[in-house]
């Protein structure tokens, strides 16, 4: 495997730089972020590693009590957690406020009924957890470096795939939109205009009166300048961990094959939890083979893309001199 210097895509250049870190459940991702955050910080550049994983375990890995505020660790180092539960809260919340913006007649409805329902609909996590990403990017000037400690391959994939799929649904929605427009215009100039002191509200027939339309145009200028900012490799770097076994390895195929379709880019992968092969005992060997295939499938199957190796510990680094320690290697120093 090879031994890179990764400070060209770790470290910033002009703009914040976001490090993305993917992974199964279980190989470690948690505690590889928080290494790549605090070597970085230790540079002196100003860092802040979010967790998005609704296990929460970035605060067990610093020794830290965390909350959604970002908290100062160290020098240079700020860490905080986000509560999936009050993401979800919270985008429902805007999102009524939009429809009530949008739709004026709808406030005589009792809209909250139906966002309970929404609430546990599939889907709501991710959006919820997009507008989340959103966020973190608008008002990333704060940071020199921001790094996600994300949530299982599945749910993080589908997130990441989302300002894509936005971008399409979005565009046919705006056609539409403009085609009722047209529609009621046409509509307006046959019967001519109809002013009625009773009416309260008047349904608009121009884009620019049309609050529907208005919003629709918002939203995807948003999620455009959030896709452009995560397909810029000046910008954002995916990577990904897995361990040396079989489901690691299809499941980081298939990520990476994933992020290609939806125009992202991996640009390191992380093996973490190597058995060292002078340090075997009689009943790892057949692990140790395992290992040995595993190894040499990622290396013929990623070529192209920076590969590096973490050897297995009996204890799984926490507190900052040993995660520095960790990510310093990362860092190729």
């Amino acid at each position: 495997m090879n031994s890179v210097t990764l400070r060209e895509y770790l470290l910033p250049e002009g703009d914040t730089r976001i490090i993305i870190v993917i992974g199964k459940g279980g190989v470690g991702k948690t505690t590889l972020s928080a290494a790549i955050a605090t070597a970085i910080s230790s540079r002196g550049y100003r860092t802040h590693i979010i967790s998005l994983d609704p296990a929460h375990n970035l605060g067990d890995v610093l020794e830290e009590e965390l909350s959604s505020t970002p908290k100062e660790i160290s020098n240079n180092l700020y860490a905080s957690e986000l509560d999936l539960e009050d993401l979800v809260k919270k985008y429902l919340r805007n999102l009524g406020d939009s429809l009530k913006a949008m739709y004026r007649y709808l406030t005589v409805l009792n809209l909250d009924k139906y966002f309970d329902i929404l609430a546990s609909s599939p889907g709501i996590e991710e959006y919820a957890t997009l507008d989340a990403l959103m966020e973190i990017v608008k008002a990333r000037s704060s940071w020199d470096v921001i790094v996600l400690d994300t949530p299982p391959t599945g749910l993080t994939l589908r997130v990441l795939g989302l300002p894509k799929i936005s971008l399409i649904w979005t565009e046919k929605l705006i056609g539409l939109r403009r085609a009722i427009l047209e529609r009621r215009e046409a509509i307006r100039r046959i019967r001519g205009d109809e002013e009625s002191s009773q009416e309260e509200y008047k349904i608009p027939v121009k884009e620019e009166e049309d609050p529907v339309m208005q919003e629709l145009k918002k939203y995807y200028e948003d999620i455009s300048y959030l896709y452009n900012f995560l397909t810029n490799l000046q910008k954002t770097t995916v990577v990904c961990v897995m361990n040396p076994d079989r489901l690691s390895f299809f499941e980081t195929k298939r990520a990476k094959d994933f992020l290609t379709r939806f125009g992202l880019s991996l640009r390191l992968i992380v093996i973490n939890k190597v058995l060292r092969e002078s340090c075997i005992t009689d009943e790892l060997r057949g692990v140790l083979a395992l290992q040995r295939e595993i190894l040499h499938e990622v290396k013929e199957e990623f070529q192209g893309l920076d590969i590096m190796t973490i050897h297995h510990t009996n204890d799984e680094p926490r507190g900052l001199n040993a995660l520095k320690a960790l990510g310093m290697r990362i860092l190729g120093e």
